[in-house]
């Protein structure tokens, strides 16, 4: 919880203010959890976990939690043993650097802001944490993520911007990686303009000056120009901030990993897989990179011997599940058309709905999967969120 737990107590009748009836709000077996949130953050989600759950302690602060299945809760424990060694880095090194706190309004023309500010954050600490190849890997994923949005975006182009005029459009129908990667490319080139230290400590400025505030993007760059005089020279500010597309001094990521990664990528173009001592310490960034830079076709024969291979259909990182799920179905490679059924009635999160989704529907000739997708989402869109809802019903709408 990001909030302050107050503590546990019994309920008491009336303190419900409606939502249920007291017979249901003061039920047997039934606790009040109260929290107090003392900093003035505007919040703009809730979210429950509901079900048997279990934790492991991974830490003396930390605790994994999962369903109460042993498989299931030691592999959670597994793959997040690190979150321990992450929290010292924050609180330890970038704490040194960085004070306050980073959350801004999610609105409009300044969720860029938080979102480009948190990925920038989140990049510093894998690179304090696994080290600087790991971290040029996680940017290179975002990059190839920043082009196909704006290929998604080529027919309205107003929402490859930083600053964007939403009016009149649901958020949800344009939710994207742009704020995002786009956000994070535009500190990225600031800080290769003056210096990581100095922009150190511009961002200790900021977050000083700005902590518990809402600001837009005009009150950024007026104090990025006071603090970093002469900027406006060096960088257009405004081509980045409202200009369409990726500006040219956007950088694509350097890296060994990377490039090898990205080789062995194009090398499957002529037949050739990577083998077994080549992904031998690969994880899941490794393979969601690999899969992302792949044709967007190939012959389904490929897709059966690569996934006879590696096992990739098998794989619990829905990243990397996900994208070679779509790869099968942009091959017509119905072979995996069950596990694409099973995939879309397990999760209900949009940025994995809404690309197996188009996967199944966009392009001609594809009545068969048309169907399927239709009668898949008719059976499990029940358990989506309203707002995933709607984005798939969209997706069918315009496509079927």
């Amino acid at each position: 919880m990001g909030a302050k737990h107050v503590g546990r107590q019994d309920p008491v009748p009336g303190e419900c203010r409606g939502a249920c009836d007291d017979s249901l709000w003061c039920g047997e077996g039934r606790v009040v959890e109260e929290f107090v949130m003392e900093q003035p953050i505007p919040p703009y989600l809730f979210a429950f976990a509901v079900g048997e759950l279990g934790f492991r302690e991974v830490g003396p602060r930390t605790k994994i939690y999962s369903e109460a299945v042993p498989g299931v809760l030691d592999a959670a424990a597994k793959e997040f043993s690190g979150t321990e060694e992450m929290i010292k880095v924050v609180a330890h090194e970038l704490a040194h650097s960085w004070t306050g706190n980073l959350i801004t309004n999610k609105t409009n023309d300044h969720f860029w802001l938080n979102e480009g500010i948190t990925t920038y954050a989140e990049r510093r600490i894998v690179e304090a944490v696994q080290g600087k190849e790991r971290a040029a890997l996680n940017i290179g994923i975002g990059w190839k993520l920043l082009v196909e949005d704006m290929e998604r975006f080529k027919d309205n182009m107003e929402f490859t911007k930083l600053k964007t005029n939403q009016q009149g459009v649901d958020p949800d129908d344009v939710y994207s990686r742009v704020p995002y990667e786009k956000g994070f490319q535009f500190l990225w080139r600031i800080e290769r303009q003056i210096g990581r230290p100095a922009f150190d400590e511009f961002l200790k400025k900021y977050i000083a000056t700005f902590k518990f505030r809402s600001i837009d993007t005009d009150t950024f760059l007026d104090f990025l120009k006071a603090n970093v005089p002469g900027i406006e020279n060096h960088i257009d500010l405004k081509v980045w901030t409202e200009g369409t597309g990726i500006p040219p001094d956007a950088m694509e990521p350097a890296s060994d990993i990377y490039a090898k990664i990205v080789s062995l990528a194009n090398e499957f173009k002529v037949g050739r897989m990577p083998n077994e001592d080549e992904v031998a310490d690969w994880g899941g960034q490794e393979w969601e990179l690999y899969l992302e830079n792949l044709p967007k076709s190939v012959e389904a024969s490929q897709v059966l011997a690569l996934d006879a291979r590696h096992r990739l259909s098998e794989s619990k990182d829905y990243e990397v599940k996900v994208a070679f799920l779509q790869l099968a179905i942009a091959s017509r490679c119905s072979n995996y058309y069950s596990e694409v059924e099973k995939t879309l009635k397990e999760v209900g999160r949009m940025q994995y709905l809404r690309p197996l989704y188009k996967a199944l529907v966009q392009g001609t000739g594809k009545e068969e999967e048309k169907t399927f997708a239709k009668r898949v989402f008719s059976e499990a869109c029940s358990c989506y969120h309203p707002i995933a809802q709607g984005v798939v019903e969209a997706i069918l709408v315009k496509h079927t």
